[in-house]
């Protein structure tokens, strides 16, 4: 077996010289790749420090130089069986995976397939998958059934092998001829993955960047709400009947038969066509393949464009193009779902999957697999029945019951029904009743599932390797024990570094008083009282003074975010805010959220181009862990000189599925502990809805170190928005009292434990109002006369 390549230091592709930082990410990343097969790493880097461009620079670089060494390995291989009759059976798997990188991209012309033999019939497509859209948001948009495509001839094709997509009710000969074709696998590939369509849009973008984006055949996978063309469809708005429409359409289809003379006897043949317009025909479906393939990387909203132009479906066309590609690039459902990747035909085996914003990956892969039906789901035929009954069935009640048509209500049970299939210790099942108390909400039942590793499992299992990416990834011991408890810790390789920002860029500080002397604690006991928001209150209007630009504070949830500013409007606290910053309010709306961001930034833009002296002299925002802005946005430069974090974002523990999962957690850690997987539950009848503070205090290390992760996760993931490159400067201010208590027990930790390192080695514990005045007075005066 020929050596693998040494680790580089040397990545080309980059396209500007890379800081220290930058290089080791970048050696360490292809090292891990090259250890592999079966290869797990962590690599935390903060965000800004270009992280990204990183990823793409030795991911890429390692597949092209795998590709390389696979092609000489086997033309010598090759060379030596001609001479000792050895064949290719001899060569080593890893080797035989590969496929060598054509030094330019082939043509999309592709020979037709052998003709199928009188007497045996194809074989049958793969089944549906779990339908997609349990969410509202795109985040939680799941992909739905493949389209199974009946050709002229009324053949289906093997699972796999995938045909041009489209109906042949508008297509010419030629067209029905090419019915068939089949196009070679690509292996080994690069999947990354990323949460949202905005972080993958980011990730094309900076691929764009590099000789990749040209070099390598990408495609971008999005849902149908994001690609879909069909105007009729997309006007229905919401991603689960955009989803519904779609399958409605291509499973209505219209259909002509037509005589065909055999051989050796008449058959009769079912020309059939698809009722969507935009996958009728398949010229079109490939003068968009081979676009994509001669412009290069595009992101979704670039296909999206591009199938507008052309007149076909992008969502069809780009999946398509999975099986010729080098790097697919698609959302977390896409790649973590079984069934997704089922009916995608991802091929994970010799491949490497990276996933990026990985800091939550174990509540996510767990949230996928939730399922949840609701009484007026339950009873929609009877709803319906009703209405028949008492002759009510006039347009508007019969658009009523449209709405949540039965395909919908269907699909949902199933989904329900088939979460029933798990081991009972894998999830639990949540009764809950409908609500008096004038909320229109229904009763419910849902199934929470609780296991991560088994889901993740079957990613490592067929992967060559699996990298974590993210800004926060730490503490390592809690992802290992819930995504992948089998390795040991001395299994995973683990990457972090400092910021790229010199020390004086930043200045985080715990804030234990305020003005007037009172300690800031912002527990749930104490947070509400009047002097304390009124002390916040009295603190923030002497930050303003001093801080430039944009300020952006943190509020563990909105509920809490309106009180406070409720009582500052009644005390004319907001008013006094006012003089030197506008004030903006995140919305609960995610839709306007962006109109808010903007609003904010130029106000913070005309500050600065001001000619007079107003006295304003910037922006607040008033932001939620957890939110929009807390999660997906940055906040660089003038947009965020200043963040505050009020208190401890600590979850509810009166939420049913925070306090099961915790005790799932605990279970785990104890039976890691004691060494027997089979170890009985601490909580002696598990069906017993118990309160979440009892059951914390139950807990030994695992299940709290979850809900106090949970909490330093969040305000992690608000606080290290501000800083985005080399030269930019923030001050982080953490408000409450307990950010600088040392832990004085071993079941818990000091919060600040758990801050990322660039940011912990820096902190300041400030004892008075005092120290934390002159503190930002100095570091602004001195990041002025830098900057």
């Amino acid at each position: 077996m020929p050596a693998l390549p040494p680790p580089r230091r040397d990545f080309p592709a980059f396209p500007f010289a890379p800081y220290p930082i930058q290089s080791d990410f970048m050696s360490f990343l292809y090292g891990a790749l090259s250890s592999g097969p079966g290869a797990l790493a962590l690599l935390e880097s903060p965000t800004g420090t270009g992280k990204t461009l990183s990823i793409i620079c030795s991911a890429l670089q390692w597949l092209v130089d795998h590709r390389d060494a696979a092609a000489a390995a086997r033309g010598s291989t090759t060379a030596a069986a001609a001479g000792d009759g050895v064949g290719d059976d001899d060569d080593p798997d890893w080797m035989r995976e590969f496929t060598p990188l054509p030094p330019e991209k082939p043509s999309t012309k592709k020979a037709k397939p052998p003709a199928v033999a009188r007497g045996k019939a194809p074989r049958k497509a793969a089944g549906p998958e779990k339908s997609e859209g349990f969410g509202e948001g795109e985040d939680e948009e799941f992909l739905l059934e493949e389209y199974e495509s009946d050709g002229e001839d009324g053949m289906r094709w093997e699972a796999g092998k995938r045909p041009h997509r489209g109906g042949g009710g508008g297509s010419s000969s030629s067209e029905s001829e090419e019915d068939g074709e089949e196009e070679e696998e690509v292996t080994p590939k690069v999947y990354f993955t990323s949460r949202t369509h905005s972080q993958l849009s980011q990730f094309v973008g900076e691929l764009k960047k590099t000789e990749f984006g040209r070099r390598l055949r990408t495609v971008c996978l999005g849902s149908r709400k994001n690609l879909c063309t069909n105007k009729d469809v997309l006007k229905l708005g919401s991603a689960n009947r955009i989803n519904e429409r779609c399958l409605e359409l291509q499973k209505t289809k219209k259909s002509s038969k037509a005589k065909v003379e055999g051989d050796y006897r008449k058959v009769c043949q079912s020309k059939t066509s698809c009722r969507c317009p935009m996958i009728r025909k398949r010229s079109l479906q490939k003068e968009f393949k081979s676009e994509v393939s001669e412009q290069g990387a595009l992101d979704i909203e670039d296909l999206a464009q591009l199938g507008k132009k052309i007149g076909t479906c992008p969502y069809y066309g780009a999946r398509d193009l999975v099986r010729t590609a080098d790097l697919v690039v698609l959302p977390y459902q896409s790649l973590l779902l079984k069934s997704a990747r089922e009916s995608l035909g991802l091929n994970l085996k010799n491949s490497v999957v990276i996933i990026d914003e990985a800091h939550n990956l174990a509540d996510s892969l767990t949230s996928m697999y939730n399922s949840r039906i609701t009484s007026s789901q339950v009873s929609g035929y009877a709803n319906k029945l009703i209405i028949n009954q008492d002759g009510m069935n006039h347009s508007s009640h019969q658009q009523q019951y449209d709405e949540g048509k039965s395909i919908a209500s269907f699909q949902t049970l199933a989904d329900f029904l088939r979460s029933l299939l798990n081991c009972n210790d894998n999830g639990r099942i949540i009764v809950a009743r409908k609500k008096f108390s004038g909320q229109p909400e229904d009763a419910y039942l849902k199934f929470v599932m609780l296991s991560a590793d088994k889901i993740f499992s079957e990613v490592t299992y067929d992967a060559h390797a699996v990298i974590l990416a993210g800004g926060t990834l730490q503490p390592i011991e809690e992802t290992r024990l819930r995504l992948f408890p089998s390795f040991s810790p001395s299994d995973i390789k683990f990457f972090t570094c400092n910021h790229i920002v010199p020390p004086e860029s930043i200045l985080p500080i715990a804030v234990t008083r305020g003005p007037s002397g009172m300690t800031f604690d912002f527990s749930y006991t104490s947070r509400s009282s009047l002097p304390m928001i009124e002390e916040l209150g009295r603190f923030l209007c002497n930050v303003v003074t001093i801080v430039p630009e944009g300020v952006v504070m943190f509020f563990a949830s909105y509920e809490y975010e309106r009180c406070v500013y409720d009582a500052w409007q009644s005390s004319g606290m907001i008013s006094k805010i006012s003089k030197k910053k506008y004030v903006f309010r995140e919305p609960k709306n995610s839709v306007d959220v962006e109109t808010t961001l903007n609003e904010y930034k130029e106000a913070i833009q005309s500050c600065n181009n001001c000619s007079r002296d107003t006295g304003i002299t910037g922006a607040l925002l008033l932001a939620v862990v957890g939110g929009k802005i807390s999660e997906g946005i940055n906040f660089s430069d003038g947009m965020g000189r200043c963040v505050v974090m009020v208190g401890l974002p600590y979850p509810s523990p009166s939420d049913v599925e925070l306090t099961e999962t915790i005790k799932h957690i605990e279970n785990i850690s104890n039976s890691v502990l004691v060494g027997d997987d089979n170890s009985s539950s601490k909580y002696d009848d598990e069906c017993k809805l118990q309160p979440g503070f009892d059951i914390l205090r139950k807990c030994n290390k695992g299940g709290r170190e979850y809900y106090e992760n949970l909490c330093m996760k969040a305000v992690n993931q608000s606080i290290g928005r501000a800083i985005r490159h080399v030269n930019d400067y923030a001050a982080m201010l953490l408000v409450d009292s307990r950010y600088a208590h040392n832990s004085s027990n071993k079941n818990s930790s000091c919060p600040t434990d758990k801050l990322p390192q660039w940011i912990k080695t820096r902190l300041t514990r400030a004892q008075n109002y005092g120290e934390v005045h002159r503190l930002l007075h100095q570091f602004f005066k001195l990041n002025k006369q830098i900057h």
